[in-house]
């Protein structure tokens, strides 16, 4: 052909079946190594290409079992390129996807894969000279992941103060990982107590030591009492119930709050009537939901409904308030509840104090017999 001339359909399609070749080719390589190119190869496609006789390059598994074979009968996993260039390039192709995994980079590779070259004692070459094994790089890769878990912990613990997150399902993705990670090094240091194998090395206890991190931070089971307690004391000492997620009786918050939520679905567990009157004594907050205008409303403190007593008394001149009205009504049978408790001796959250403040305002502690003698309507009961 002259110069200048335009190629004839002849050429044209040889050149465009030379291109779809070396697509073809491209593809099924790639599809050998793992990668599936989102179905620009399938086992469909290759058949067809076996078929009229298309080179095809070997799977995984043929090319392990080859290096396989001629590490049985040479005892080595060493292959020279004139000896079998196939296998030669394999291999080289099997070292650079391993290098990508060390990176941190995903591989078309499974752990069983892996596991299998592992098994064989293949090596790829350290930059600085000589060799390093499979079990290694998987140990420094492992390394890099906790080193980049424990930089997390740092940061976590700069934003909120402490490394006490709340529970899993509470958390975000991220501080969710960071989450499991913690358990996890909790669950190695059991481990380590009890005598068993163990990853945590006592470079990681020291490192984890370092940023104020608790392996051991459950002690013995607490009773309902107890975490009953714990919750009067932050009332007492804060004035209030709204206790943070973060603080160590956030998870039993939560917690109850979930029983609260199920027993509101007819869903029976562990909170009974008499543990949710206990905890409303202290003004406990069971919801927190959300209004038009995005305010959210709590539990009021047991100051605040006092004040809401006083205002009912304003309006309807006593303190006998009817069971339909409302939060306040609740409240109000909390402190008979709560005084019966006190003066039985039981615990209580009613105090000589309170009981007091709620007498000088005229509040009864047994309105059954007030009632009873009473005009209701007088009351508007």
């Amino acid at each position: 052909m002259l110069e200048g001339e335009e190629d004839g359909p002849e050429v044209k399609e040889l050149e465009s079946m030379r291109r779809w070749c070396e697509k073809q080719a491209r593809f099924q390589r790639r599809y050998s190594q793992g990668y599936t190119d989102e179905g620009k190869m399938t086992p469909e496609r290759i058949k067809k290409l076996s078929d009229v006789g298309f080179h095809l390059v070997p799977s995984y598994d043929q090319m392990y079992e080859k290096l396989a074979t001629h590490k049985a009968e040479t005892g080595t996993l060493d292959v020279q390129e004139e000896d079998d260039e196939e296998l030669c390039a394999w291999i080289k192709e099997q070292k650079n996807l391993i290098i990508k995994r060390v990176k941190g980079k995903p591989i078309p590779l499974s752990d069983g894969q892996i596991q299998n070259l592992k098994s064989l004692g293949f090596e790829i070459d350290h930059p600085a000279g000589g060799k390093i094994s499979l079990a290694t790089i998987d140990s420094a890769a492992e390394q890099r992941r906790w080193d980049s878990m424990l930089e997390a912990a740092v940061e976590y613990k700069e934003v909120h103060g402490r490394l006490k997150l709340p529970a899993r399902k509470l958390c975000s993705e991220k501080d969710g990982k960071l989450h499991y990670w913690i358990f996890t090094q909790r669950r190695e240091y059991k481990k380590l107590k009890e005598g068993k194998e163990s990853k945590l090395t006592a470079r990681r206890m020291q490192r984890l030591a370092a940023i104020g991190l608790n392996l051991s931070p459950s002690g013995p089971m607490k009773s309902w009492e107890q975490r009953l307690q714990g919750v009067r004391e932050f009332a007492s000492e804060h004035g209030h119930c709204k206790i943070p997620h973060d603080h160590e009786l956030g998870s039993f918050v939560s917690y109850i709050r979930n029983c609260y939520r199920l027993r509101d679905e007819g869903k029976k567990n562990g909170l009974t009537d008499e543990r949710v009157n206990d905890l409303m004594e202290v003004g406990f907050v069971f919801n927190v939901n959300k209004r038009s205008g995005g305010c959210t409303t709590v539990q009021k403190s047991w100051e605040d409904r006092f004040q809401d007593l006083l205002a009912f008394k304003e309006e309807y001149g006593h303190t006998l308030v009817h069971s339909s009205y409302g939060p306040l009504a609740g409240w109000v049978r909390n402190q008979r509840d709560g005084y019966r408790k006190m003066k039985a001796g039981k615990q209580s959250a009613m105090t000589a104090e309170k009981a007091l403040r709620l007498t000088e305002v005229g509040f009864h502690f047994d309105a059954t017999r007030v009632r009873a003698r009473t005009n209701r309507h007088e009351y508007g009961c």
